[in-house]
């Protein structure tokens, strides 16, 4: 079985066939094959059992035509001359053709990485091009298409956000569509979280909120799909459907392509064979995952819940649940691994290791858990975590706190504060305590720098996947570069004699094609660097931009706390340890950048 090297197969009208036929003859996978599209046959018959005829350039421009191509009586077929190849090279993106043939996706791997190169664009196109062929869509009107491609992905490179899939052609065939549901508020909490949302929920809603949505059925449209079939559309009949709701508190509004349910109140909601359920309550005595569903959504407009337990040993509220809610109040613990959403959350108890709240107003007794909002006010916290823009504690220990102001009231040991503009302090009591100026302390950029820190490393994996694409396009060219010298150093007519030769004009055919790949390659890769400075630009500037960060105690200091200044993408400065009874604050100096120890009364005068 000899070495494969392109190999030109004309008239095929099967594109897959011929590929696993290859793949077959010479000991390959089929998936470590592709072709390239070399020419395109359209032909025609307009007689049931007549000969398809290949059509000349006049016939070409009649089947631009809508009309003419729409004609029932017409039948168009493709077949292709092809070059079969080794793939060497994955683009980052494929298509999909949605079940009825009649609407074309682009889709790509995230990220969706475009590159704004009118060379690239063109390549793009006919690699999209073949992938149709290879799916029998038939090809016409190809210019416009790619027109509207181009335009496409210039539109998303500049939103930066584009979608997973780009619709970038529809058939005038279009299938009936019948009449469905959606439960908007489900669908929409799973949309903002970007998860699926669990079995066994209800949804919270706020008076006029969209709480579900009828979509009618739409009759489709006969034609020609996007393989060229012609497609009938079968009489629609409109079957009632039905739908239990009370009248009290959901209202029912007429539109002429959907019918939308309205919540005429505060309540959580629940779809369920073919029923809209309300449920209203709102005091809660000990809730248990075993009788209760997650409570989910409704944190802007939604319920007051009121939880409580039976008395001072048992949990108000057990294991395993998620509530969602606009205002949350607690009176006794929270158990493992339970997950509280709202604008305020107060807990008068304590607050599960494994357990988090998300609020912008956040109060808890004790905290062991994880806090995050704007503002947070623990009573205890005991080895938690709390993120916010301001914090207020009144006694901590083995605790970690990221704000932009800390207030403390008493510190004891093993704590490490994160803040970018004053940290104070009435007294300390303990040591091994570590004050960090830090400026991704505050929830907003500490939110962009964890975003910036993911797209670097989706956009590392990338890189690893362009590199590994190039180190394969390298080795094909050092294995065949003797050859290409071969063909470069010799005279006119042996040159000549040599491209005449099958063999050594497909290794001159795959050579040039895999230096066209290098290429792309190296685009994406340039690319991916500028996004990466990009990204370490804006790390830099949000670091840089720290000032007038202090650390300030009432008391004396203990000895053995670390004070330092936490820099990543900027130099750096070494970190103070403090002394056992010194009074003293520690400043950043916004000329130096560094942290420096200043006196009690030079920072009065100063200040």
């Amino acid at each position: 079985m000899g070495e494969f090297y392109s190999k030109i197969v004309e008239n095929c009208a099967d594109i897959q066939v011929e590929l696993e036929e290859v793949a077959q003859n010479y000991g390959l996978d089929v998936q470590d094959l592709w072709f390239d599209l070399v020419k395109v046959h359209t032909l025609t018959r307009s007689e049931p059992r007549g000969e398809f005829k290949v059509l000349d350039a006049e016939g070409l421009k009649q089947i631009e035509n809508d009309a003419f191509y729409e004609d029932p009586s017409l039948e168009v077929i493709q077949r292709y001359d092809i070059c079969i190849k080794k793939r060497l090279f994955r683009y980052f993106m494929g298509i999909e053709v949605s079940p009825e043939d009649h609407q074309l996706y682009l889709v790509s791997e995230t990220p969706f990485m475009i590159v704004n190169d009118e060379w690239l664009f063109g390549e793009l196109c006919d690699y999209v091009e073949a992938c149709m062929a290879h799916q029998k869509i038939i090809l016409r009107q190809m210019q416009v298409q790619h027109t509207f491609f181009k335009k496409e992905l210039l539109r998303y490179a500049a939103e930066g956000s584009p979608p997973e899939r780009i619709c970038i052609k529809k058939s005038r065939y279009a299938p009936n569509q019948g009449g469905f549901f959606t439960f908007t508020l489900k669908e929409s909490w799973e949309q903002k979280n970007k998860e699926e949302a669990p079995v066994s929920a209800i949804y919270g809603a706020g008076k006029g909120d969209v709480v579900l949505e009828y979509t009618k059925p739409v009759l489709g449209m006969a034609g020609r799909d996007l393989k060229g079939r012609i497609r009938k559309v079968e009489k629609l009949e409109n079957v009632p459907f039905e739908l239990e709701f009370s009248q009290e508190a959901f209202e029912k509004k007429e539109e002429p392509t959907k019918i939308v349910y309205l919540s005429k109140l505060p309540q959580y909601v629940a779809f369920l064979n073919n029923t809209l359920k309300s449920f209203t309550k709102n005091q809660y005595m000990e809730m248990k995952s075993t009788n209760m569903p997650m409570f989910l959504g409704g944190v802007e407009n939604g319920l007051v819940l009121n939880i409580s337990s039976k008395n001072d040993i048992d949990n108000a509220i057990e294991t395993n649940l998620r509530i969602e809610a606009k205002e949350i109040y607690i009176k006794g613990n929270v158990g493992k691994n339970v997950k509280l959403v709202a604008q305020k959350v107060i807990i008068e108890g304590q607050l599960h290791a494994e357990s988090s709240v998300e609020a912008n107003e956040i109060l808890v007794t004790n905290n062991k858990g994880l806090c995050k909002g704007k503002r947070v006010q623990c009573k205890y916290l005991d080895r938690g975590v709390v993120f916010a823009e301001s914090c207020e504690v009144e006694a901590s220990s083995g605790s970690q706190i990221y704000a932009k102001d800390i207030k403390l009231k008493q510190v004891k040991s093993n704590n490490t504060f994160y803040f970018s503009s004053q940290c104070n302090l009435e007294s300390i009591d303990g040591s091994e305590n570590k004050f960090c100026f830090s400026a991704f302390a505050t929830p907003e950029n500490r939110e962009i720098l964890e975003q910036t820190k993911q797209a670097m490393g989706i956009y590392k994996e990338k890189a690893q996947r362009v590199m590994t694409q190039y180190q394969k396009l390298n080795i094909f060219v050092q294995k065949n570069q003797p050859t290409i010298d071969k063909i470069r150093n010799a005279d006119i007519a042996t040159r000549k004699t040599l491209i005449e030769q099958e063999a050594i004009k497909r290794i001159y055919y795959d050579f040039m094609d895999c230096l066209k790949r290098v290429k792309i390659l190296h685009m994406y890769i340039s690319r991916i660097q500028d996004l990466n400075r990009q990204f370490l630009e804006r790390l830099i500037n949000i670091e840089s931009s720290m000032k007038q960060v202090r650390v300030h105690t009432n008391g004396p200091w203990t000895a053995f706390n670390t004070i330092v200044y936490t820099r990543t993408y900027t130099k750096g400065s070494k970190s103070l340890t403090t002394e056992r009874g010194e009074t003293a604050d520690y400043m950043l100096d916004e000329k130096s950048g560094e942290v420096h120890k200043v006196s009690r009364y030079q920072h009065i005068t100063n200040f």
